[in-house]
């Protein structure tokens, strides 16, 4: 079904990158759960009333009244949807479209491996080094919340908050996968499979702003991320869940459909 060591090049090839964006991640993670302090909230609420549009654009609006309500407010509303907003993009260029731009995906189909085989195995790579990321940052802030406030940290639902958002990051590696499983060329896979991605970004971080603005959320797929409801305990957080499921089996599934049956030019 896969190519073992075709696996193995690609997680060695990703390490890099990889190593790169876990560590900026880790050092925020770490940095904003060492700034929990009902003084530190009382200042950063002060910088809320004087850049109101700014902070809101990055998703860092509202009073903390716990040490997760905290990590969501100043880490999930822009930082842990940017950088692995950029993980992504990096990683499909890697694993797809450097081989069908460049030719080099003929020295891949000219070895015994299927087409599916490999588009697999380049699948597979890439969810996998995504769950890496959110795993790790997982441990990384449950480690940094017990160390630095103990028992403070509500463990189950950070764990869910981060699951939530690993859908989230599968979800947009499903578009910008598909895109590279269609396009010839660079110039293609960064319009539409890192452009989508990036305009939904932004449209999320408009719509942040409120006002008349705030009904631009409904156009953009971070609204299926329920960070809002996992720390409030509503409802509706498996239905969200499930349909960000539902649109990544869709998404890997077609991309695997049609590179096996596109043209390459090999």
């Amino acid at each position: 079904m896969i190519s073992i060591p075709l696996l193995k090049r690609n997680m060695a090839c990703c390490l890099k990158p990889f190593l790169i964006i876990f560590a900026v991640l880790c050092m925020y993670t770490v940095v904003i759960i060492y700034m929990y302090d009902p003084k530190m909230a009382d200042m950063l609420k002060q910088y809320q009333n004087m850049m109101p549009g700014v902070m809101a654009a990055a998703g860092m609006t509202g009073v903390a009244s716990s040490l997760l309500e905290w990590i969501q407010i100043y880490l999930y509303g822009f930082l842990m949807l940017l950088f692995p907003l950029i993980f992504i993009i990096i990683l499909v260029q890697k694993l797809i479209m450097g081989y069908i731009d460049n030719g080099s995906m003929a020295s891949l189909l000219a070895t015994q491996n299927s087409r599916r085989k490999i588009i697999v195995t380049q699948a597979l790579s890439l969810i996998l080094w995504i769950v890496i990321l959110m795993s790790g940052i997982t441990i990384v802030g449950i480690v940094g919340g017990q160390v630095m406030f103990p028992d403070e940290l509500q463990i189950k639902n950070y764990i869910i908050l981060n699951g939530s958002t690993l859908l989230m990051q599968l979800l947009i590696s499903g578009i910008a996968f598909l895109t590279a499983c269609i396009c010839s060329q660079y110039k293609n896979y960064y319009m539409f499979g890192a452009g989508i991605p990036l305009l939904f970004f932004l449209i999320q971080a408009i719509s942040n702003i409120g006002g008349k603005l705030e009904n631009l959320k409904y156009i953009t797929i971070y609204t299926l991320l329920p960070t809002s409801k996992i720390i409030s305990g509503e409802g509706g957080i498996l239905f969200q869940n499930m349909t960000m499921i539902v649109l990544i089996v869709l998404l890997f599934g077609s991309g695997i459909w049609w590179f096996c049956r596109r043209d390459l030019a090999l």
